[in-house]
């Protein structure tokens, strides 16, 4: 199923992403996914949350931490 469709991501795409270590939403749109309307932003959360388990968002994007890290 397609989850982005600015960047035609798909759910697949983004588990993959998320299992090399995009736990955050600023890991996923530098490494192609998301960021263009938002519109998929809270299906990339949940997907995000079920493989990660967890949701880095609130700690990295706030304090700049993901900047080392790719999609």
């Amino acid at each position: 199923m397609i989850v982005c469709i600015c960047k035609g991501a798909s759910e697949r795409d983004v588990r993959s992403a998320v299992e090399r270590g995009a736990n955050c939403l600023a890991k996923l749109e530098r490494g192609g996914i998301g960021g263009d309307c938002y519109g998929c932003e809270n299906a990339l959360r949940d997907l995000m949350i079920e493989v990660a388990r967890e949701d880095a968002c609130s700690t990295c994007c706030a304090t700049g931490e993901d900047a080392l890290a790719t999609a």
